[in-house]
């Protein structure tokens, strides 16, 4: 069996094992109720809805062979997540179990990490900041591999520092085995793979040193080299931020402090994490600069040796990876903070290096005085650290324990499209990319198959395929329906479908924007319905292929002489209307004069018949508030209502009656009704229908 390193002390197992380990076991209990908070309150966003299309719509067999392809980022994840979905169902909560249940383990080996490399204060002191961090919490709440990967990270470096502690035959098997499982968490954990090499080599002799140093050079430039040429081929440089090297450090520093940009928080938040930093960077240097005359003076238990393995571990397993990331983006932009995962640990250890002066304690009054006082100080730093993280996790509208939404709602988009959609109506969503979030919600939102999607993915994909020909796409597809929806992600779509100067919105998105101006009519709310990331547009057609819609059950109605109902169309989804879902009414208008200065609301109610109080009903302005009486400037005109009354999921099935009136937004009066319809109190009665047994 290999002899442990000079400089290792031995810790005895009653004295370190048991402490380190209950002290863990008591952070995994704190840190599990505070992962799994409010976990599937957050609607999913883009990549979480990529990974639940992934991992549903493929088989065990196909996930296994991603474990060998290159382009797969995390294989194993998606196995986990496979596993979970099959025994949880793929709810948001089950989707980020996973990622929770590793976000809380990351808390208690963040400590024995630290124990490992310097002491256990170092340790408690960076879980303390990990356990509330809002970074890695908006992490541990994501259906993506990053918090897999952080406490894949942790445990690689745990498990490193002790087999460079130990140097047994049992530590270095325990150490591989987590370097064969790493890049199968993520392919970006080579990185660490070969901090850990670097850090093994600085302590090998001179020859072997030299020989193991170039080695890893020639393979850091290789893996580099293959992920830009990936990128390249792939055409997927433009899906992230075209930042530089040192804006990369800066965005990554209040990524890492507080999942916010820095202007996004007042600058005072920022200062306890930037002042541990600093000095723990000194103390890190310093315990690193002293370990060599130790060494040379052939001291076996000396602690300057024991603290200097620790900041060697902690500098090139946690440094490397940022160096060659950093070195990354000179080459090909690839920014986003979530790939420095592997630099998190140890910049939190970083933090947590600066609690403990780097000097020994000396018999001398003052030195005394001088190591009480910076140990009085980083306790300070660190707890304002801490009061600032809490205060970031609640920050109203921006913290995710806030209450507020901070990822993107295409749970709430789809839920509102849902409400108002009818089965004839066409849906587009944009980009394509987000389609699965649609198909996701659409079956969880909805008691009845909303229409399916129609996409551009040609955008920003077929070479040669020009604005013109998109046009003339989109012309041909509206031309085709009554109504048409558009669901788009905007900063998503600019990606594929670029926006010109001065435009905050692609091709597709401007069809819709400025569908008046192309003979269309705005049928929801002005501008659009707005969402945290989503926006929901509609465009009425008054004519489709060159003909005005006309009602298929014709009724004479003229409201206080000023416009006339000429019938209506009850469109119920397939399946009939049932309990839970809504009911499509399309109402058909002719103004019988200029009703500019007018503002007229329009109710339908739901009753059982004979009794005309409304069980369930809906009112609002013409085409949902987007085309209001006001601007009904042509007398004799016709235009056409799409409307949904919603039905309650306790509503009993059997018969009942569709009433509907028009009433003055002023004061609530009610326009008197001239029909040879039933008329009660100025509502006319439509006609019967039947509700379905859910």
């Amino acid at each position: 069996m290999a002899r442990p390193l000079a400089g290792v002390a031995r810790r005895p197992l009653e004295a370190a094992v048991w402490p380190d380990w209950l002290a863990a076991l008591a952070l995994a209990l704190i840190a599990l109720p505070i992962a799994l908070h409010n976990l599937g309150a957050q609607s999913l966003w883009l990549d979480e809805g990529t990974t639940q299309a992934y991992v549903t719509g493929h088989q065990v067999g196909a996930l296994l062979l991603d474990l060998f392809r290159p382009t797969s980022a995390y294989p194993l994840y998606h196995l986990i997540l496979k596993a979970t979905t099959r025994l949880l169902g793929d709810s948001e909560w089950a989707l980020r179990l996973p990622s929770a249940t590793a976000g809380s383990l990351a808390v208690p080996g963040l400590y024995l990490l630290g124990s490992e490399l310097r002491s256990r204060a170092t340790g408690l002191a960076a879980a303390a900041l990990l356990l509330l961090a809002p970074w890695a919490l908006r992490q541990a709440q994501d259906a993506k591999a990053y918090s897999l990967a952080l406490l894949t990270t942790i445990a690689l470096g745990l498990l490193f520092a002790r087999a460079l502690r130990a140097n047994t035959r049992w530590a270095w098997l325990w150490c591989a085995m987590a370097a064969v499982v790493a890049p199968f968490v993520h392919r970006l954990l080579l990185l660490s793979l070969l901090g850990c090499a670097a850090c093994w080599a600085l302590y090998q002799p001179r020859p072997r040193r030299t020989l193991a140093l170039s080695a890893i050079t020639l393979i850091a430039a290789f893996l580099l080299g293959t992920v830009a040429a990936g990128l390249r081929y792939q055409h997927a440089g433009g899906q992230f931020a075209g930042v530089g090297p040192f804006q990369a450090l800066s965005l990554t520093f209040a990524q890492f402090a507080l999942a916010q940009f820095a202007h996004d928080v007042p600058a005072l938040w920022l200062a306890p994490f930037g002042l541990l930093m600093i000095v723990g960077l000194g103390h890190c240097l310093y315990d690193f600069r002293r370990q060599w005359p130790a060494r040379r003076a052939g001291g076996e238990r000396d602690a300057a040796i024991r603290h200097g393995r620790g900041a060697t571990v902690l500098l090139l397993v946690g440094g490397l990876p940022l160096a060659l990331f950093l070195l990354l983006l000179t080459i090909q932009p690839l920014y986003e903070p979530r790939y420095l995962v592997a630099v998190y640990p140890f910049w939190l250890l970083l933090l947590g290096w600066g609690l403990l002066p780097a000097l020994r304690p000396r018999r001398h009054s003052g030195m005394q005085r001088m190591t009480m006082g910076a140990i009085a100080a980083g306790a300070v730093l660190l707890i304002g650290s801490l009061v600032v993280e809490q205060r970031a996790l609640v920050q109203p509208g921006k913290g995710i324990f806030s209450g507020a939404p901070v990822k993107e709602e295409y749970r709430e988009a789809v839920r509102y499209l849902a409400e108002h959609v009818h089965p004839d109506d066409l849906v587009i969503v944009h980009p394509d990319t987000i389609e699965p979030l649609y198909a996701y919600y659409s079956r969880r939102v909805a008691a009845f198959p909303m229409p399916h999607p129609k996409t551009y993915p040609q955008l920003g994909r077929a070479q040669g395929f020009e604005a013109r020909e998109l046009d003339m796409a989109i012309r041909s597809d509206l031309q085709h329906y009554p109504r048409a929806w558009l669901l788009i992600a905007p900063d998503h779509a600019q990606l594929a479908d670029p926006p010109a100067k001065r435009d905050e919105l692609g091709l597709v998105g401007l069809a819709f924007q400025y569908g008046e101006k192309n003979r269309r009519i705005q049928c929801g709310p002005p501008p659009y319905a707005g969402f945290v990331g989503v926006r929901v547009y509609c465009n009425n057609m008054p004519e489709i292929v060159g003909k005005v819609p006309q009602p298929k059950v014709g009724l004479q109605v003229t409201f206080g002489q000023q416009l006339r109902l000429q019938g209506y169309t009850v469109t119920p989804f397939p399946g009939g209307p049932k309990p839970g879902g809504t009911l499509p009414v399309t109402l058909f208008w002719e103004p019988l004069a200029n009703l500019a200065g007018t503002d007229y609301l329009v109710f339908l109610h739901l009753t059982l018949p004979g009794d005309p109080k409304p069980l369930t009903q809906t009112d609002g302005r013409p085409m949902e508030g987007g085309q209001p009486t006001s601007r009904w400037t042509k007398p004799h005109v016709l235009l056409h209502d799409g409307r949904a009354i919603p039905l309650p999921a306790d509503l009993p099935p059997g018969r009942y009656v569709i009433r509907m009136g028009v009433y003055r937004a002023s004061d609530g009066a009610r326009l008197h009704a001239e029909t040879q319809a039933p008329v009660l109190d100025d509502a006319v009665v439509l006609g019967e229908v039947q509700i379905a047994t859910p």
